[in-house]
This record gives structure tokens, sequence and C-alpha cells, in this order.
């Protein structure tokens, strides 16, 4: 286009093009700096089960509040569900790589973000790209609640569920205290279990040794019932003997109640009165085995030659010794309850082998007499050393007769003034 001075002018269509195609540019790139598009970021995958009904890509990835990303993508249609985060390089610094995530909605109707969870114990390393996270829950959705009420209510039939609902009005109609008493007798019931819940989950958790031990022995436990079923077969194919025999032991039985019962009193009076007996008897169960199981080893250790061999003939050594002075009251009355052996209890020594005898210098006890003397301490013969039993035996017995004009025995040895006096227990050698 020529003017009149002879310059050309543009024509305004072109300015009016120029205008447009800038303006188009600037949205254009005020849209790509709106959605990031010069923006560079570290690709992540979080793993989650489901992703949820309002989660859309380009949702927010927050960790404590602040935006550190976006979701880039979502690959839908399988399970579990793969989401491509894009995180922002100036805050992945900020982000262990043990870091958590949470599936979360801003609102109960709101859109979906992802929620990073700052662990309790972070690692040193940060979160770097291609890293793959695990979500560990997606929070429930109204519209999924709704989405299932939907579907329930189009399989249930209206009228059906009338009369269900119906029915269960009847059945409790009336019912009002009864069922406050019973929901009363659970809290009751529940405040007493709470306490012991630690109790409960211990029992809990030993349940599985025990299903395991249960488990480890089914194949046995079957075959015993197997065999069981072979056992009731041959139970019910002899039913009529088996009558038989029941009613042969109800008859034993009250036979022997009848014979038992009229002397069940004396029977327990005996067992009572042997008490001592068979206690004494336990007290000296020792003594009594090391005595008669020493008496077995020495029959087989030359005990029946002793007695000749042959089990005919006996031999047997005597000699005549010096009579000891009679029995005098009350000096040689035993003691009671002697003891003796070692620590005071009954002592069997290398019984029931003779032949480890030990050798003994001195076995202190305190048997014998009372305040008489053991062993004689006068070298002197018997006093009285005649005497004559036969009046006794008369038809009015007399005392036995003696003989007077014997001197009396000799004198014992008298121990020397510094001697030790014996007190209490004596000395006897074995």
């Amino acid at each position: 286009m020529a003017t009149g001075s002879g310059q050309r002018r543009i024509n305004p269509l072109w300015w009016t093009a120029l205008l447009v195609v800038f303006c188009v540019l600037f949205v254009l790139l005020s849209s790509a700096l709106f959605a990031e598009k010069f923006r560079s970021f570290v690709p992540v995958t979080l793993t989650s089960q489901r992703s949820g009904l309002v989660m859309e890509s380009g949702a927010k990835v927050k960790m404590r509040g602040v935006q550190v990303g976006r979701v880039a993508g979502i690959e839908a249609g399988r399970r579990p569900v793969r989401m491509k985060l894009e995180l922002y390089p100036d805050q992945v610094k900020f982000i262990p790589a043990n870091v958590t995530a949470e599936i979360r909605a801003t609102t109960v109707f709101g859109a979906k973000y992802v929620d990073l969870i700052y662990p309790e114990h972070p690692s040193a390393e940060r979160l770097s790209a291609g890293a793959e996270l695990i979500s560990r829950n997606v929070s429930t959705e109204v519209n999924t609640v709704f989405q299932n009420l939907l579907n329930v209510l189009r399989n249930v039939d209206p009228p059906k569920l009338n009369a269900v609902l119906s029915a269960m009005a009847d059945g409790v109609e009336g019912q009002g205290e009864r069922i406050g008493r019973a929901t009363t007798d659970a809290n009751h019931v529940l405040m007493a279990v709470n306490p012991r819940m630690d109790t409960v989950a211990r029992d809990w958790r030993a349940l599985r040794g025990f299903a395991d031990t249960y488990d480890a022995a089914a194949e046995d436990i079957l075959t015993v019932l197997d065999a069981v079923s072979a056992t009731s077969t041959t139970i019910s194919t002899r039913a009529a003997e088996l009558n038989g025999l029941l009613l042969a032991v109800a008859g034993f039985g009250r036979v022997g109640v009848e014979a038992v019962a009229p002397g069940h009193d004396n029977m327990i009076r005996a067992i009572n009165v042997a008490e001592p007996t068979t206690g004494l008897l336990m007290k000296y169960n020792p003594a009594f085995t090391c005595m008669l199981v020493g008496a077995k080893w020495w029959l087989d250790n030359g005990g029946y030659a002793a007695f000749g061999g042959n089990g005919k003939s006996l031999i047997i050594d005597t000699s005549i010794l010096l009579g000891d002075n009679p029995y005098r009251y009350p000096d040689h009355l035993p003691i009671v309850a002697a003891k003796g052996g070692p620590g005071g209890r009954p002592g069997c020594g290398s019984l029931p082998d003779a032949s480890k005898n030990f050798p003994v210098r001195q076995l202190v006890t305190n048997t014998g007499w009372g305040t008489g003397q053991d062993i004689r301490s006068n070298p002197g013969i018997g006093h009285p050393w005649w005497v004559n039993y036969f009046p006794v035996t008369r038809a009015v017995p007399q005392p036995p007769g003696m003989d007077p004009q014997r001197p009396p025995p000799a004198i014992g040895p008298i121990p020397p003034p510094e001697a030790p006096l014996a007190v209490g227990s004596r000395g006897s050698t074995p």
C-alpha cells in the first residue's frame, strides 16, 4: 500500500493477524507455564491395591501438608494399580528413601491426593528417580459406599425385604426390657473380659502351636477314626454278647458290694490299725532291703556251703563259754528309740555286697542297756553261778533257787581318776 509521500503502509489486516497470533501464543505459554510443562521432575512409581474413584492425573503429591509433586498418570484396569508420580527436584532432597505413602481425600466428596508419610526413623539416603513406593491404604469413598449400596438395592426384592423387616419388628415388639437386660449383661461380660484381653491374645497366639500339632497329627487321627469305624462295626455285630457281658459285670459288682458292705467298717479299722506298722516298715525299708538283698548275695556266694551244701546236712560249731550275770531290773532295761548309723538313720554299711565291707574302727551308738554294763568289766564268772529253775514249774510256782553260799563276783577294774568318763552314748567295736 502506497501513501502520498511515497511510503508503503502495512495493511491493518496484518496487524490483526499478528495480534491474534500473539494472543494465541500468550495463552499457550500461560497454559504451559500453569501446567508446568517446562519444569523438570523426578519420576517415582506408587503401587496400590486401588487408586480410588476420584484419583485423576494431575492430583497433588504432598508431604506434611506441602506439595512436593503431582500424579502424572494412572495405569488402571489391573491389580495392583501403578501411579506415576512426578516430584519436584528441589523437594526430593527432603524426602528420605524409606518414606511411605497413603491415598487420602481432602473432604468426603473431594478429590484424592497422595500423602507421603515421613518415617519415624528416616534413612540417610534420599528418594531417587525410578524408586517404587507402596501405598498403605486407600480411604473409603462415599461414592464407593453408594455404589455398593445401589448394587445391593438392585438385587433386593422390596416385598421380601418388607416382610423380613416386619417379622423382625414383630419379634422385638414388647421385648425392650429383655433386650435392655441382655445389653446390660453383655456390658458386664465385656467389662470382665476387657482386663483379660492380654491373656486372650496370648491364648490366641498359643492356639497356633496347638493347631500346628493337630495338623501334624491329622493323618494319624484320621487313621484312628478309620479304625474306630471297624471297631464300631464289630461292637454292632456283637451287641448281644456285649449286653450279656455288661449284665454279668453289673451282677458281679452287686455281689461284691453285698459281700464287702457288711464288713467295710472292719476293713477301715484294720487299715487304720495297720498304719503304724506300715509306717515303721516304710521307715526301715532301706534296712530290710539291705538285709534281704545281702542275704541273697551271701547265699549265692557260699551261704549254702556253710549249711552243708547239699540241703540235707548242717555244719555247726559250738563251744562252752562263761555265763554273764542274769538280767537285773532296772539296770538292764533296753534303750527305747535307739539311734545309730550315719546321721542317726538306719545304716547298711556295704550291703548288699558284704565283700566290700569298709573298716569301721568304732561305731558310736546309744543302743544297749539303760544303766547297766553292755560288756562285763570283771574277769570272774557270772553271779550267781548256779540257779535252780525247777521250783518255777511246780503247781504253786516258787522263785528259783540260788546258791547264796558262793562269794559275789569279782569287782571290776577301777579306772584311774584322770580317765575320761563316758556319758550318754556308748562305744562298741564292731
